[in-house]
């Protein structure tokens, strides 16, 4: 790479790692809310609410600095190192964390072989977007390597899905110029099916929802969600929607996600890290990044 191209790169690198936080951090606030509820609440939530001029982001963007800083340290995805990550993190209080990735990292510090549990959870795909800015030019690593990643805290396939999903369509953003959208869905789809054959159907079934009522859109890709929680299932679908709707503009997207109710920090999230890669840290909102935790494994240092 040249220089321009370098610097080009940069750029989605950092709006990547940034733009999940950013969207973790919005939708803190609205995270196992209904959609009646948030609405009831905030109207329409545009801006960070739990603490507005330090926002704070979740588990989803503690986990992701855990894996960048492993892929850093070793030069590359290594098992035993992430492991003693999750570990350190259960140690020291997780933020708003799921039982199964809890339980794994207990587990990590037990020392126990095991940690991953049968359950479509969501942990594999919103930690997952360091693994495509380290391997995005390197298909077959980038599949071995999140899927052994995620097999750390979750091994049900759609989990495992999930996770593939949320790295290749990062992967995308970083190798195209120009967004073709069924060029996109058909690349998720392909690798979502490998191990969801019915949710890489669902992504391709995304693009003839782009005309309907974002209520009847959200009561569809919601529907097996509660607002305690969502399956990796209705998350992913969630948030490629959501990029498909407005690719060019990370604000809308970020939006649809926080306010589309249940597991909303993590469809932000992942919505965030594929936004962000595409857009760029330019194509963020300011203000966004302004009122971003400065604090320890903060803003700067993400």
């Amino acid at each position: 790479l040249d220089q321009t191209e370098r610097a080009g790169l940069a750029d989605k690198f950092i709006g990547c790692l940034l733009g999940g936080a950013i969207g973790d951090a919005l939708g803190f606030a609205t995270e196992n809310m209904s959609r009646k509820r948030i609405q009831s609440k905030y109207g329409r939530l545009t801006d960070y609410k739990v603490k507005p001029s330090w926002a704070y982001y979740t588990d989803d963007t503690q986990l992701t600095i855990a894996l960048a800083e492993t892929l850093i340290a070793n030069d590359g995805y290594d098992n035993a190192s992430f492991r003693r990550k999750l570990a350190r993190w259960w140690l020291v209080f997780p933020r708003l964390s799921g039982r199964s990735t809890k339980n794994a990292g207990m587990k990590c510090l037990l020392g126990l072989k095991n940690t991953g549990r049968n359950v479509p959870g969501s942990s594999g795909a919103m930690r997952a977007a360091p693994l495509a800015l380290f391997y995005y030019d390197d298909r077959e690593a980038l599949l071995s390597k999140t899927i052994e990643c995620c097999h750390v805290t979750h091994t049900h396939p759609s989990a495992i899905a999930g996770a593939l999903v949320s790295v290749f369509s990062i992967a995308y953003c970083l190798t195209h110029t120009e967004f073709d959208r069924q060029e996109y869905l058909a690349e998720l789809s392909d690798v979502a099916s490998q191990y969801d054959p019915e949710m890489g159907q669902r992504l391709l079934n995304l693009e003839d929802m782009l005309s309907w009522p974002e209520e009847d859109v959200l009561d569809k890709l919601l529907s097996d969600s509660k607002a305690v929680g969502s399956p990796i299932t209705d998350i992913t679908p969630t948030a490629v929607y959501a990029f498909l709707k407005y690719p060019d503009d990370f604000e809308q997207a970020v939006l649809f996600c926080v306010n589309a109710g249940c597991d909303t920090d993590t469809m932000a999230a992942i919505l965030g890290n594929t936004s962000g890669a595409w857009n760029g840290l330019q194509g963020i909102p300011q203000r966004w990044i302004d009122n971003l935790e400065r604090g320890y494994k903060g803003r700067d240092y993400i």
